[in-house]
C-alpha cells in the first residue's frame, strides 16, 4: 500500500447513477462495448478497464454515480459514449488479488491505512483491473486507488 500521484489519461467512458447492490449489472458488458467502439474508430486502447467511483460510501442503499471507462489514445467522435481527460490522481493505492467478493477486505485495509495516517480523503475511488478472469476469479487482479487530498 502507498501513496501515489497517477498521470492524467485520457478515457472513453459510459455514466451510471447506481448503487452498490446494482453493480453487477455492469460487469464484463459495458466494458466490451467500449472496446468495440474503441476498435471500430480505430482508436488505440492504451490501458487496462477503469471504474471510477464518485460518492460512493460504501452503504448499500447510496446512490452514487460510476464512470466505466478504457483509455484511449487518438480521436473519435462517439454517439454511444463520453471522452475527457482525467487529471492527476493522487491516491491510496493497493493490488487486490483474487475475487472481487473479498475486494471489501482491500478496502477495509485501505481504510485502516488512511484513518491511522489521517490522510484526508476526496469522494473519488478507481479500481483498475489489470487482470480479468471470469473463469478462475481467483486469478483476477485490481488495483484499489482510495482519492486522497
Amino acid at each position: 500500500m502507498y501513496v501515489k500521484t497517477h498521470p492524467p489519461v485520457t478515457i472513453l467512458y459510459s455514466r451510471h447513477q447506481t448503487t452498490i447492490p446494482q453493480l453487477s449489472q455492469f460487469v464484463g458488458n459495458v466494458v466490451k462495448e467500449l472496446y468495440a467502439e474503441a476498435v471500430q474508430h480505430n482508436v488505440l486502447i492504451s490501458g487496462a478497464p477503469i471504474w471510477i467511483y464518485h460518492g460512493a460510501d460504501g452503504k448499500p442503499d447510496t446512490v452514487f454515480t460510476l464512470d466505466i471507462a478504457i483509455p484511449i489514445q487518438g480521436h473519435l467522435e462517439s454517439s454511444r459514449f463520453a471522452i475527457k481527460q482525467l487529471q492527476p490522481f493522487k491516491a491510496v493505492t493497493h493490488t487486490h488479488e483474487g475475487t472481487w467478493s473479498s475486494l471489501t477486505n482491500t478496502y477495509q485495509e485501505i481504510m485502516q491505512h488512511i484513518d491511522a495516517n489521517k490522510i484526508p480523503m476526496n469522494e473519488e475511488c478507481r479500481e483498475v483491473y489489470l487482470n480479468i478472469d471470469f473463469q478462475q476469479p481467483e486469478y483476477n487482479v485490481t488495483q484499489v486507488q482510495m482519492g486522497v487530498l
